[in-house]
């Protein structure tokens, strides 16, 4: 979802006005879930998805009728999967789908709130987008806002009389907290936010730490050194830690903070003799055993990677493999 509202973000700062599918209510067997988006542009072409097939093809139609019709104009369609035209395009579901379609001006109240929804998800707050909708003559959003989210908040569609509420939650993506701006940080945080990780970037050069470097990360911060680089960063048990610093000097100190966080993943770039120095310092400065074991080194699965896109891949891939459960 992080990707679809940086998505929407982009368009309307060049101008382009979309129209916003979302799926508020679903029963019986359907493609997709309550919750599920997409965004339909000008040229008819799509991104995201709300199911495929029959749904989405009413919902671009639709969605392509509806992009004159002005900022917060609304429908809601409904998509029955049970019936003859539903049979007729090999979707014999068991169900339906309720599709709200919105349209999304650049300056209007839902790209205000897209913006400050794209901020939150880049700082990692959850947060939940509240949308209320009248109809008169015809739909429209006459509101919308951007609150804190609690956990475990599900999608919520509203109906009372000719109002309409709309509640959705968005949950940020685990972070990965990459120590080091330099040329494998550069492409592993191409890979990361292509896999979808919040990717922070942390370097104490602000030649090097800069979100023109980074234009893909999430967040970018120039550290005044790496001692205490950690602290105030929240770190979590779901987040991942990559150690790719400029020097063995500096990993060992960004490691030495990393062992107290909780992050569920900690990877550090370098040689087996090198891993095994800084191990045998922290080991002297009185971290255990149990607390090195928790560091992937040397970081990334064994492909053979020389170049620095290579060893990005490689490590995108063990940080899938990780955030999947699966281990090393």
């Amino acid at each position: 979802m992080k990707s679809l509202v940086r998505s929407v973000c982009e368009l309307l700062a060049r101008g382009e006005t979309v129209v916003m599918a979302t799926v508020v209510e679903s029963s019986g067997s359907t493609p997709r879930s309550s919750g599920a988006k997409m965004i339909v542009r000008g040229d008819g072409s799509i991104l995201g998805t709300v199911g495929g097939g029959l749904v989405e093809a009413l919902a671009c139609r639709d969605g392509l009728a509806q992009l004159d019709a002005g900022d917060g104009a609304a429908r809601l369609l409904f998509v029955d999967l049970t019936n003859s035209l539903a049979a007729e395009s090999d979707m014999i579901c068991g169900g339906g789908l309720s599709v709200l379609l919105e349209t999304v001006a650049p300056g209007g109240s839902c790209a205000t709130a897209y913006a400050a929804l794209d901020e939150r998800i880049r700082r990692g707050v959850r947060t939940v987008l509240e949308t209320r909708l009248e109809e008169a003559d015809t739909l429209r959003t006459i509101h919308h806002a951007v609150l804190d989210a609690p956990a475990g908040n599900g999608i919520v569609f509203q109906r009372q009389d000719r109002a309409m509420r709309l509640m959705e939650p968005f949950t940020p993506p685990p972070s990965l907290y990459l120590f080091g701006a330099g040329h494998v940080s550069l492409f592993t945080a191409r890979v990361g936010a292509m896999a979808g990780f919040r990717t922070v970037v942390l370097d104490d050069r602000a030649d090097f730490a800069n979100p023109g470097r980074f234009p893909e990360a999430d967040q970018v911060a120039v550290l005044p050194s790496f001692d205490g680089c950690c602290q105030g960063l929240g770190i979590g048990g779901d987040d991942f830690v990559v150690i790719v610093t400029r020097g063995h000097l500096h990993d060992r100190t960004v490691l030495a903070e990393a062992l107290r966080t909780p992050a569920g993943y900690i990877g550090m770039i370098g040689s087996k003799s090198k891993r095994d120095k800084i191990y045998a310092s922290l080991l002297a400065d009185g971290f255990t055993r149990q607390d090195i074991d928790r560091c992937h080194c040397p970081i990334g699965l064994p492909i053979g990677a020389q170049t620095p896109e290579e060893i990005a891949v490689s490590i995108g891939a063990e940080l899938i493999s990780a955030r999947a459960g699966m281990g090393r």
